[in-house]
């Protein structure tokens, strides 16, 4: 196929949970591109700024019990992981990226790093307290999230933890669908070379589900990559894991444990394996 029929097929409105069929996280341009946006102190594309980080760490040390063993999901290059063994926490970080791994096993010698999907982890009761934070849980699928959510409460002990944030509907009130096109002559984040990328905004599910899909037209073809994200309240996040044996034990309008206001972007979690 024509790059123009390529890029004209690639650009339709995906289905709802459709993947794009292009590596995104461990693809070696786009990840180089992802771990400066990590390591930028500048801003919040890719991780929260290291002032947040500072506040949230201290936050979960007052939550996980001292000394746990803790897993990192979705560490990247290890931010959390490093703080909280710094607190005196058993860490271990798991990312399928392999450029973050790396980086983090570079600054942290410390804590144990696992480049790995976690949808695949299979531990058995092995940590006290699990992490998934920022936002992460939101950007898959329902299906994955089970999966998740599964592996998740095979890995704890006990009573240990599950921790993670999601955007709320307050975030995806600003999000409208749309597309615009950016002509990168000197390359740019998603492809080293020249390219056009074409990027479209997807809603669904009145509104509470969005697609961010990437067009890559370059001199050799046309490449696509989704990424999706979904709007939570308390009373979806809560019957979505329940199922899955997790109880409540608290909701935060943060990560750093802002008490709960229903009117913030995000809402954290801390789940409790029953």
């Amino acid at each position: 196929m024509n790059p123009l029929g390529q890029c004209l097929r690639l650009a339709r409105r995906p289905a709802l949970w459709q993947r794009g069929v292009e590596p995104f996280w461990d693809d070696d341009h786009i990840s180089k591109g992802m771990l400066e946006a990590h390591l930028d102190p500048g801003h919040d594309a890719a991780s929260r700024n290291p002032r947040f980080i500072d506040r949230s760490a201290q936050w979960l040390a007052s939550v996980i019990p001292p000394r746990e063993a803790v897993l990192d999901l979705g560490c990247g290059p290890g931010l959390y992981t490093k703080r909280l063994s710094g607190l005196g926490y058993d860490m271990t970080g798991m990312d399928i990226s392999r450029r973050s791994i790396a980086h983090a096993k570079s600054q942290d010698a410390k804590s144990a790093y696992l480049r790995q999907d976690y949808l695949t982890l299979d531990r058995a009761e092995a940590f006290g307290a699990a992490l998934m934070i920022y936002c992460d849980y939101a950007a898959l699928t329902p299906g994955e999230r089970r999966t998740l959510a599964t592996n998740v409460r095979g890995a704890l002990k006990p009573g240990g933890l599950f921790i993670l944030d999601v955007f709320t509907e307050k975030h995806f009130a600003a999000k409208n669908e749309g597309a615009s096109w950016t002509a990168c002559a000197g390359g740019g984040f998603w492809d080293a070379g020249p390219h056009l990328l074409l990027t479209a905004t997807f809603l669904y599910e009145r509104g509470t589900v969005a697609a961010d899909q990437y067009v890559v037209l370059t001199e050799n073809g046309a490449k696509e990559h989704v990424v999706w994200d979904t709007a939570f309240t308390a009373r979806r996040l809560e019957d979505e894991l329940a199922p899955h044996g997790f109880a409540v034990a608290g909701f935060y309008d943060d990560v750093c444990g802002s008490s709960r206001t229903d009117e913030a972007e995000t809402l954290c979690c801390v789940f409790i394996k029953r």
